[in-house]
């Protein structure tokens, strides 16, 4: 199943032409997966991860590669891809929580910093609202970190209601930083 064609506000009267598809449901490229890399390891999207992987490229390109391989038969996740003019320029993951939390999934996203503002966040949420309504799942999560204003902006804007404000949760770059952790009950 793929997921529609949306065309994005840009500004000043143009459109993105944006497709976000589902990574279980298609193929994707070497040059996708590569694509995908990249963008996690930008600087810029770094700034706001909370965890990161590996410092070795070449390590990290091989793991992704095999968790896009073990994709199709994960029960626990799914993988939507934005594609804009056929170039990968972000994605989000929809992670079903444990035993007890089976409704629960948690929505983490990444765009590429020269598509920050032009609508793939918010149109990567959606699609991912609209998959975890077709998968039953009944309640979604976006933690970001507080000053992350512009993932907050897309949180509230869709709905998302804000739970909580975490205190210097997260230890990153050797400063502490506040989290903010959304919910929306489908």
């Amino acid at each position: 199943m793929l997921i529609p064609i949306y065309e994005a506000f840009i500004g000043y009267g143009d459109t993105l032409n944006l497709e976000v598809l589902n990574a279980k449901q298609i193929h994707l490229t070497e040059e996708d997966i590569r694509s995908i890399v990249d963008i996690e390891r930008h600087p810029r999207v770094h700034e706001w991860l909370y965890q990161y992987g590996n410092s070795d490229a070449q390590k990290e390109l091989r793991d992704y590669q095999e968790f896009f391989r073990k994709l199709p038969t994960n029960g626990r996740g799914d993988i939507l891809v934005a594609k804009c003019d056929g170039r990968t320029v972000g994605f989000l993951g929809l992670w079903r929580l444990g035993v007890y939390m089976e409704h629960v999934a948690t929505i983490g996203v990444s765009v590429h910093p020269d598509y920050w503002g032009k609508g793939v966040a918010t149109q990567l949420t959606k699609s991912a609202i609209e998959l975890a309504r077709k998968k039953g799942i009944r309640r979604l999560e976006i933690e970001t970190l507080a000053e992350n204003v512009s993932m907050r902006s897309v949180t509230e804007r869709l709905g998302f209601k804000q739970e909580s404000v975490r205190e210097e949760r997260i230890h990153k770059d050797g400063a502490y930083h506040d989290e903010v952790s959304y919910s929306m009950l489908l």
